[in-house]
């Protein structure tokens, strides 16, 4: 079965392929005309011709820290990784009545950390579906997807489940995420058993295969494994923090800085600071803080309209030139 690429990111950083309309078609069928303007919007924030008055997409990290030390992410040399802290439900509350004030379209829960490790993020994900916003996306490495917790994000209403798996051979896949393949391919196939008890194909499944050193020659077979199973495809190329246990790439001459995350998005991380993409660069690049301001209010700061303006005028931040050094670009 051949696999169609349905989105690819300003450089190919992150490349998305379907295979037999399962990943466009059922959003576009549940959410109709809102979803297809949603999409429009995206693609064109991405290219910077469009700015709305509120993010298109929330990534919200709303607890801290990990059980896996992945050798590609810089949060195992951080100090918030032991860390089990998670949003007060007043904060989460206020953020997603902002959201439906302004008819969020997309929020991704996730970000720089393990959701599951929260046993109220599949409430989390409920109150998310009852604000309006469509596509509701869960970035996990898969390893807490027990029975319950599987019910649970299916009775959410839940989206998208988005696992990262980055190998199709067991030591590749412990010396990339230090676990057993063989026990998250179980984990997987109790999450389909269920849906489909469920008659839903809701969640969406998406897996993710990061291109690494440790999983060359692989990248066919892990396509050849999940393109029958899974809705979406991720293939990713790796952006180097510093931090991580990674090579550092070598350096290379950048100029512009072509990202329209800045458009597109608002990330907040556990601690409530704000950051203007998905990149762990980008995490000092704005000073507020979504606990004494409202994201209306970042959105439209004079320091996002400010990086926006530099972008445009090939005068990005350095944080932004290391980011496209390191492999975003």
């Amino acid at each position: 079965m051949s696999l169609s690429v349905v989105h690819q990111t300003t450089g190919s950083q992150v490349t998305l392929s379907e295979a037999n309309d399962r990943y466009l078609a059922p959003l576009s069928q549940r959410f109709g005309r809102r979803f297809r303007e949603y999409r429009e919007r995206w693609a064109l924030a991405e290219k910077r011709a469009y700015l709305g008055r509120f993010p298109l997409s929330l990534d919200l990290a709303l607890n801290s820290g990990c059980q896996s030390r992945c050798p590609m992410c810089p949060l195992p040399a951080r100090p918030e990784a032991k860390k089990r802290l998670s949003w007060p439900a007043a904060l989460y509350a206020r953020v997603l009545a902002e959201a439906r004030e302004h008819a969020l379209p997309a929020l991704t829960l996730g970000l720089g950390g393990e959701p599951l490790l929260d046993p109220q993020t599949p409430k989390r994900v409920h109150q998310a579906v009852q604000a309006g916003i469509m596509d509701i996306r869960l970035g996990t490495n898969g390893r807490l997807l027990t029975g319950p917790v599987i019910e649970a994000l299916i009775d959410s209403g839940l989206t998208r489940l988005e696992i990262s798996i980055d190998a199709v051979e067991p030591a590749t896949y412990r010396a990339i995420r230090g676990g057993r393949l063989e026990s998250l391919e179980k984990r997987i196939e109790l999450f389909l058993e269920k849906r489909a008890q469920a008659h839903s194909p809701w969640p969406l499944l998406r897996v993710s295969f990061l291109r690494l050193p440790q999983n060359q020659g692989q990248l066919a077979r892990f396509l050849q494994r999940w393109r029958d199973v899974a809705d979406l495809i991720s293939i990713q190329r790796p952006i180097w923090f510093p931090g991580s246990k990674l090579p550092a790439p070598k350096t290379k001459t950048v100029q512009t800085v072509p990202c329209g995350q800045p458009w597109q998005r608002l990330a907040i991380y556990f601690d409530g600071s704000v950051w203007p993409c998905c990149s762990w660069y980008g995490e000092k690049l704005l000073p507020q803080n979504v606990k004494t301001a409202s994201v209306s209010q970042i959105w439209l700061s004079k320091e996002l309209r400010g990086l926006r303006q530099s972008l445009l005028m090939s005068r990005a931040p350095v944080a932004c030139l290391d980011c496209a050094r390191a492999g975003a670009f």
